[in-house]
């Protein structure tokens, strides 16, 4: 567990380290209505702090549900695994999604489709789409 820790924060050392200026604070400061701008505001809305670093993460929840809330993390999961993006952390959180809440499986089935019908875009760098407008770049992958 220990060197799992160490690897975490080496990534995230690294990702500081190439994205210095990419707090809450600083994406706020993209111009109205771009991807940067809206991300700045949900990491604020979302209480993760004015000095938070921005991650690919934050970017998909943003594009995907724009919240936070345990039901739209995992139809977040739902909704990647539909796009193509397989990892035993997603399963394993689809699963205990599927064990805690049993009445959103119709809700949690259609994220999967809506992930299927979207163009591929769980691998795309996003924080480099940060200027473009937020409705672009969902039209553009055909999030939904």
């Amino acid at each position: 567990m220990e060197t799992m820790k160490k690897k975490i924060e080496k990534v995230r050392l690294e990702f500081e380290r190439n994205n210095p200026k990419l707090t809450a604070l600083n994406l706020i400061k993209y111009p109205e209505g771009t991807l940067g701008q809206q991300l700045g505001r949900f990491l604020l809305r979302t209480n993760y702090g004015q000095n938070v670093y921005a991650s690919h993460d934050d970017a998909l929840q943003l594009l995907i549900a724009g919240s936070t809330s345990f039901t739209d993390d995992i139809a977040v999961q739902f909704y990647l695994l539909g796009n193509g993006s397989f990892g035993l952390r997603r399963l394993t959180a689809m699963a205990a999604g599927v064990l805690l809440k049993p009445h959103k499986i119709a809700y949690f089935h259609q994220k999967y489709k809506d992930g299927k019908a979207a163009l591929r875009f769980y691998d795309v760098d996003h924080l480099r789409l940060l200027h473009l407008p937020i409705d672009r770049v969902r039209e553009t992958f055909m999030i939904r």
